[in-house]
């Protein structure tokens, strides 16, 4: 089976610390440069970091006129801004390294409250700004901060989940839509 890993991509682990650049992909297996070391992973324990997915390209300014907002079809009905054509995607990452900078003294218990008391405030965020869509990065692991995010999740109204893309994010994360 063929991966859709290209050389120069730039990849993050999913289960570890650490992210670098591919450097060969053959089949599933994806060899990466990794702080100089080549190393060889499963496509299935890396996910692709597209960069652009998280600047806004949005440019804003105060001197554009009322007219330069308004836009008049054929039929000169006024139609009001622009929606955007594309959804945008929020991603929480729950890799603990990449929540906290000092972990090492924790227990798995306190690792796992500490991961889904931010997982609970993402979420209500996400729901007061009226996000359609999320991500949630748990990793693959043994499953249990997995299984903690679907109890949780089944508790909310309004809310569908699914695995996420594999194709974007192997199947370490799950992909929350937030109905109105």
């Amino acid at each position: 089976m063929q991966s859709d890993f290209k050389p120069g991509d730039r990849v993050r682990l999913l289960d570890q610390e650490g992210e670098g650049v591919v450097c060969d992909a053959i089949g599933t297996r994806i060899v990466i440069d990794l702080d100089g070391m080549e190393m060889t992973y499963d496509a299935s324990e890396l996910v692709v970091v597209k960069y652009d997915d998280l600047v806004d390209h949005k440019i804003e300014s105060k001197d554009v006129s009322v007219k330069d907002k308004e836009i008049r079809t054929q039929g000169k009905t006024k139609l009001k801004d622009l929606e955007e054509v594309t959804q945008a995607v929020y991603e929480l990452d729950l890799h603990i390294h990449e929540l906290l900078d000092h972990y090492k003294n924790m227990t798995n218990g306190e690792i796992l409250q500490h991961q889904m008391r931010c997982c609970r405030q993402f979420m209500r965020e996400a729901i007061d700004k009226r996000y359609h869509k999320v991500v949630l990065i748990h990793g693959v692991g043994e499953g249990v901060l997995r299984t903690e995010i679907h109890h949780y999740l089944d508790t909310l109204q309004r809310i569908e989940y699914h695995d996420a893309s594999y194709r974007i994010y192997g199947y370490g994360a799950t992909e929350v839509i937030i109905h109105r």
